[in-house]
């Protein structure tokens, strides 16, 4: 009939489908749409070589369930005081740090076993455990940090496992305590919050991403040294995303799909956490690094300003991150899961896209409470809108720079000479 409603339904849901399906109710179709994501067949052998290496175990990436807390031998949740520990040592070390003298041995030798299965742990054996293992205490927030910290937090009493999880996170982390009466992050999110930012630090805190490993003597040198160099940073990203639990759960194909095509692109996110102020190959002055990164570009024959849209996207995303590591892990995480990033035509399709959909809603959904909680709701809308004109410049200017280098190795006869893992990264047939 012609007042008859029609409604078309896009949904992941098992149980609505499942309902739809048993009731047959007249004039509704259900349509199964995974027919359409079969894949193109992946013939290179360079991509599946690559594609054996995103999928094997990496040797010292350990998940974070096998990750045990130096003192008492339970699950770490990160670096806590320096210290990979868990959240009761965590708790403990916080509440009695300066206490030692007040604490007594339970067995007055000083030896007492401090295991997380016994229910009672000699206090003083524990604290001098947390000492010996390196646990800092210039690392507390001080009586003033915290009075900053309740200001922003409401009037209406907090609940006692919010209570814990405040003395949890470490001081850079203490903007993850919500100051509603919703409490837009949970327990749950928190850890998870904190076990990321623990990840993305540990994988990469130690690099520093500078030009000065390029070796600009001539161009073939400054690209397969380039090469070399770009090869280490995207398996080091790798790694990191290997620690993701959504990730691991994406079927293989698909795993290989998005970072094929993704990850070059994030390699601009990781230059914006290790860029510097003063002396960096990205600056504006002409400091010896930035030198060196300009020479760089003209010797590859950049005559079209791709080093300046590079410098000018760095410092923008700087500015809105302001080099967060929470902010800049979630972010590569959001990126890695979206489809059509790389704005290649030969990209295709996903198996599954509606869980890599449902997977990037998840983490933007955590990233948008976790900035809130940091600086509010307007200036997180701002934020926001500001970011989604960033990710339109990373994937324009990535697209860019991925064509710039893809051209100058194909001309530059080195092609013997590039680091096999950029063959498939510059999507070099």
């Amino acid at each position: 009939m012609d007042n008859e409603n029609k409604i078309i339904i896009l949904t992941s849901n098992k149980d609505l489908i499942n309902q739809l399906s048993a009731n047959k109710i007249r004039d509704t179709h259900t349509i199964n749409f995974n027919y359409l994501n079969n894949l193109s067949q992946l013939n290179s052998k360079i991509d599946k070589l690559y594609e054996k290496l995103i999928n094997s175990s990496i040797k010292n990436s350990d998940k974070f369930n096998d990750r045990i807390c130096v003192i008492c031998g339970n699950v770490a949740i990160g670096y806590n005081y320096d210290v990979l520990s868990c959240a009761s040592c965590r708790i403990f070390f916080y509440r009695n740090q300066n206490q030692r003298n007040k604490l007594k041995c339970l067995l007055r030798q000083g030896q007492c076993s401090i295991d997380y299965k016994h229910d009672q742990k000699c206090p003083r054996c524990r604290l001098d455990r947390c000492f010996q293992v390196g646990m800092r205490k210039d690392l507390r927030i001080n009586h003033q940090q915290k009075r900053h910290i309740s200001s922003k937090s409401v009037s209406q009493p907090i609940h006692t496992t919010d209570n814990l999880m405040m003395d949890i996170v470490k001081e850079d982390d203490v903007i993850l305590i919500c100051d509603n009466k919703n409490e837009l992050l949970s327990v749950e999110d928190l850890l998870i919050i904190e076990n990321i930012r623990s990840s993305f630090v540990l994988i990469f805190q130690d690099h520093n991403i500078q030009c000065s490993c390029v070796d600009i003597s001539n161009r073939i040198c400054a690209l397969v040294s380039w090469s070399q160099f770009a090869s280490r940073n995207i398996l080091d990203s790798i790694k990191f995303f290997r620690e993701i639990n959504q990730f691991e759960q994406l079927n293989i194909d698909d795993r290989f799909i998005l970072i094929k095509y993704n990850i070059f692109l994030l390699f601009l996110i990781l230059k914006c956490f290790y860029f510097k102020r003063s002396n960096d190959c990205c600056s504006y002055d002409n400091n010896q690094f930035a030198e060196k990164h300009r020479q760089f570009f003209i010797l590859c024959g950049d005559s079209y300003g791709i080093r300046d849209m590079f410098v000018n996207l760095i410092h923008s995303l700087v500015k809105i991150t302001e080099q967060d590591p929470i902010f800049l892990s979630f972010l590569l995480i959001i990126l890695l899961f979206s489809q059509g990033l790389s704005m290649n035509e030969n990209e295709p399709s996903l198996k599954d896209s509606l869980i890599v959909n449902q997977f990037q809603s998840y983490y933007i959904e955590l990233l948008w409470k976790y900035l809130i909680n940091k600086q509010g709701e307007i200036k997180t809308w701002k934020c926001f809108t500001h970011l989604i004109t960033i990710i339109i410049r990373i994937q324009s200017v990535g697209k860019i720079i991925r064509e710039f280098f893809r051209i100058q190795s194909i001309t530059s006869d080195v092609m013997d000479q590039i680091e096999p893992l950029m063959h498939t990264l510059l999507l070099i047939q």
